[in-house]
């Protein structure tokens, strides 16, 4: 598959080096593209950079990484239809405030993207763990939260947790990954066994 990479910093990066690795044509975007080129090459022949909207429309499934207060820039009618996994995730020291009306994190995202497929994914787990999978270095299993209201980019999701070498552990709707965002969920910020993430889900659900 394509896959548009939306923010191709510590997150989207090396993700993007994985999905590479695995087959799939990748385009890393940012608001500057011509400082991508590097991460591109590292990602080898299946890689290409572009803009944010170039990224956006060359993927069948995206990857959105961008900082959560810059959720309303993206090009939501680029994004309709297709499957986006979001690693939104809301720090107000960071973003300010912003006022999210009752609705979790990943609720919000998708009410500013309407006809995307959302997935919330791979906001909980740290930038460094998924940097030593791009780089080839040995590794633990660990566990990837999934939250979606779509069932089709539930599996496409899955595939690619799987493609990322983590393990996705599903935790049901959007309305249900307030257990997992940021910054003082239960199973945000956890690096844990596939077992393990389970069985603390199961006290959480």
């Amino acid at each position: 598959m394509r896959i548009g990479i939306l923010g191709s910093g510590f997150i989207g990066g090396p993700l993007g080096r994985l999905w590479a690795g695995a087959g799939h044509e990748v385009m890393f975007s940012s608001r500057h593209p011509e400082k991508l080129v590097k991460l591109a090459e590292q990602a080898g022949s299946k890689a290409k950079t572009g803009t944010i909207e170039e990224a956006a429309e060359f993927g069948d499934v995206i990857m959105e990484a961008v900082p959560f207060l810059s959720i309303p820039d993206l090009p939501s009618d680029l994004l309709a239809g297709k499957v986006v996994l979001s690693a939104a995730n809301y720090y107000p020291s960071r973003d300010g405030h912003i006022e999210l009306g009752g609705k979790t994190q990943s609720e919000w995202v998708a009410s500013h993207l309407p006809g995307a497929k959302l997935v919330k994914a791979f906001n909980m787990m740290r930038a460094g763990e998924i940097e030593r999978r791009a780089n080839g270095e040995p590794f633990d299993p660990l566990a990837v939260f999934l939250a979606s209201d779509d069932a089709e980019a539930r599996t496409v999701a899955e595939q690619l947790v799987r493609e990322a070498k983590f393990e996705p552990v599903f935790v049901g709707r959007l309305a249900d990954s307030a257990v997992f965002q940021a910054t003082s969920a239960p199973l945000y910020d956890v690096q844990i066994s596939p077992d393990e993430a389970r069985r603390r889900l199961a006290i959480h659900s």
